[in-house]
């Protein structure tokens, strides 16, 4: 518990001082030019790929299990559909699962809002019994360590990542050409942006966590609530999401001291009745997602793919689809 609450702490200062979001992500890849965000989470997946691989092949070098700690999910059909559901609440409410108990310490009244959106999604959600995962032919939990081996899934995940930040890179604002060129140590400072350093330390603080108990998961847990406060699930159950709830529960406390400390903490009440609206309604399509697909965009991305789950590939694009036609439906809202 107590490591547990340490890194929740350390999570919700990084988040806070960072700008690291996911769905200011999905903003910048489908309204905006900038890429300032997406160049966070994509160097917080290089670095917890390399951290996640350097101690599962340490492990096994020294004869442990190595992979043990690491987070496989459930792929198939149930992964497209609940990245789809989290990809539209994500956007429509503005915040991912993370982002919501970041803004909870920030004193963004939405958050509560979206949190209780969350949450009120996971008792009610309708595709609780709907099993989608034949439409794909996987099994539950594959991971790229069982396909190809654990040094080529993990080499593989990193060429594949940079890759895409290339591509990503390449689809952005155009660069502003200096009049002579740059020398390489001066591009990589303008590299390092807040985001692209929270995303790191988030990479950093998750390889830790992976090494001591289980790699970060946020939204997850908190679908266990009502199913905690009803008395349904089992003690095991209930066991396990206690130190998971403290988790998230202290996040909320490390953004709250980092944004009093940062000057950045003020009471925000929402201006218009919309944004509550937009707030629950986005948190409840989550809530339904993160249960569908057994993780958020934490748990389901940022963990799974570094543990070379096939389901983070899954969920994924499916995200991406879902935020697309989130932005769709607020441009046609207004």
């Amino acid at each position: 518990m107590l490591v547990f609450a340490l890194l929740g702490f350390a999570y919700g200062i990084v988040l806070q001082r960072s700008s690291f979001c996911f769905a200011r992500a999905a903003y910048e890849l489908f309204l905006l030019r900038t890429r300032y965000a997406v160049y966070g989470v994509m160097a917080g997946l290089l670095t917890a790929t390399v951290g996640f691989g350097a101690v599962s092949l340490a492990r096994s070098h020294l004869g442990i299990q190595g992979h043990g700690n690491l987070l496989t999910l459930p792929a198939g059909g149930s992964t497209l559909l609940g990245g789809v559901l989290f990809g539209i609440g994500m956007v429509i409410s503005g915040m991912c699962a993370a982002g919501t108990l970041q803004r909870i310490g920030e004193g963004y009244a939405i958050a509560w809002a979206v949190l209780a959106g969350i949450i009120a999604g996971a008792a009610l959600n309708p595709f609780r019994g709907l099993y989608l995962r034949e439409l794909i032919p996987l099994r539950s939990g594959p991971s790229l360590a069982q396909l190809i081996g654990p040094g080529a899934g993990f080499l593989m995940t990193i060429a594949v990542l940079a890759v895409l930040w290339i591509v990503l890179a390449r689809s952005g604002a155009a660069p502003r050409r200096p009049a002579a060129p740059e020398p390489w140590r001066a591009r990589a400072r303008a590299l390092l942006t807040p985001p692209v350093v929270g995303g790191v330390l988030l990479g950093v603080l998750n390889t830790v966590q992976m090494a001591a108990v289980m790699p970060w998961t946020v939204g997850y847990p908190l679908t266990l609530v009502p199913g905690v406060l009803s008395g349904g699930p089992s003690q095991a159950t209930v066991r396990a999401a206690l130190p998971l709830l403290a988790l998230d529960g202290c996040m909320v406390l490390g953004a709250l001291v980092a944004g009093a400390v940062g000057r950045g903490l003020s009471f925000r009440w929402p201006r218009r009745r919309v944004e509550v609206i937009n707030g629950l309604g986005g948190g409840i399509l989550m809530g339904w997602g993160i249960q569908t697909a057994h993780g958020c965009n934490i748990g389901g991305v940022f963990s799974a793919i570094p543990s070379l789950s096939v389901s983070g590939w899954l969920y994924l694009p499916a995200i991406l689809f879902g935020a697309w036609l989130g932005v769709k439906i607020i441009r046609r809202t207004g």
